[in-house]
């Protein structure tokens, strides 16, 4: 029995022991726990002038189009070889021929006719003028010539209105004549060809489809919150618009060769607002577009979409931030003895990369923090990365 207590007894005194010296022991010095500060990005707050350039995407459309349609009947007896798809011509050059044989032989007709009409005349005129002189004589048949004058009058204006007629006549078979010459209207590109050598046409079929070259339009839709950054002057009834406030345009190809630029400029904008969108059109000319130059590898085509950049509003004396570095659009984390201060703001433009923004404080030179951080709080230790902290710095 003694060999099972005493054990016990020693191991019991033992742990109470143990208690006795935990509870009358010195207390461990507790070291406070530091929070490691936040790693971030900053950079300097610059006041300065920014540049709306608004991004938008068009289809490339002729600024004047036709459809070339033959006046007269004919066979086509010649093509110009310009008169293709795709072919370039000059104004007035002659596109198409058409068999002029019909209208030389009515030119003929014609002008027999008019003589015809013509020696009428004289006759009618001949027989008054032998009853003018009969007028003149005084004798008993007075009376009687002066009936035969009379009578003469009706005549004579018959015979000028057949004459007149007759010039009318052979005036239309003489511009038929020259309507057998299809010539063009303007210096252009040939979009559609529709006839070829031996098709007999008649009046009123469409030959082929042009458009000139002298420019190109490229119709833009915009939201109105985009058409309102354009400051565009605005085209009343009875006011001109002044050109020289339009903005100007810069055209890249969406494919191809994205090197390639045009230069153009804003002319005016639709009428109306598109009712399924609620955007509105603004419509951008492109002067000489078919001209060779250096920086261009190939022609804008009819149809083509072509990226635009327009030049918008100059916001002056903002600061221009990256999109990381705005919270909520309202405000930013400016970076004042590595810590954070919140800072209102006012966004006033964005884009992919940019963000406008002003501000009731001057913000000149100051830094603020372009990492994210949608938790911070006004006062919150930070460092910015590749920078000791001050703790560091301390000799």
């Amino acid at each position: 029995m003694k060999k099972i207590i005493l054990p016990l007894l020693v191991i019991a005194i033992a742990i109470g022991l143990g208690k006795f010296i935990i509870a009358t022991g010195p207390e461990a010095d507790k070291q406070p726990q530091e929070i490691p500060a936040t790693v971030v990005d900053a950079q300097t707050l610059k006041l300065q002038d920014y540049q709306v350039v608004l991004k938008a995407s068009g289809i490339v459309r002729a600024h004047t189009q036709t459809n070339l349609v033959a006046e007269v009947s004919g066979k086509v007896l010649e093509i110009s070889p310009n008169f293709q798809e795709g072919g370039y011509f000059n104004k007035s050059e002659a596109l198409l021929k058409l068999d002029a044989a019909n209208y030389t032989n009515a030119i003929t007709i014609a002008e027999g006719d008019l003589a015809q009409k013509q020696l009428t005349l004289q006759e009618q005129q001949a027989q008054a003028k032998l009853a003018q002189q009969d007028w003149n004589l005084l004798d008993s048949s007075r009376n009687r010539t002066q009936s035969d004058l009379a009578a003469r009058r009706p005549h004579i204006a018959a015979a000028q209105a057949a004459i007149n007629a007759a010039e009318a006549k052979l005036q239309q078979e003489k511009l038929n004549l020259t309507r057998t010459r299809i010539t063009a209207p303007y210096s252009g590109r040939v979009q559609e060809k529709r006839v070829d050598v031996g098709q007999y046409v008649s009046p009123g079929t469409v030959l082929g489809v042009i458009y000139a070259t002298d420019a190109l339009e490229v119709h833009l839709p915009l939201s109105l919150a985009q058409h309102a950054l354009l400051n565009m002057p605005e085209a009343f009834r009875n006011k001109a618009v002044d050109n020289t406030r339009m903005p100007s345009v810069s055209f890249r190809p969406t494919t191809g060769n994205a090197q390639d630029e045009w230069q153009g400029q804003v002319v005016r904008s639709s009428a109306a607002l598109d009712e399924k969108s609620r955007q509105i059109t603004v419509i951008a000319r492109i002067d000489n577009p078919y001209e060779a130059r250096d920086d261009v590898s190939t022609p804008l085509r009819i149809g083509q979409y072509v990226s635009a950049a327009i030049q918008g509003k100059l916001f002056n004396n903002v600061y221009v931030v990256p999109p990381s570095a705005v919270r909520q659009g309202k405000e930013i984390l400016l970076l004042q003895d590595g810590k954070v201060l919140v800072q209102p703001i006012e966004r006033v433009w964005g884009t992919e990369t940019d963000i406008v923004i002003r501000s009731t404080v001057d913000l000149n030179g100051k830094r603020i923090i372009t990492t994210p951080l949608p938790q911070a709080t006004t006062g919150q230790v930070v460092q910015v990365a590749g920078e000791k902290s001050k703790a560091e710095a301390k000799p």
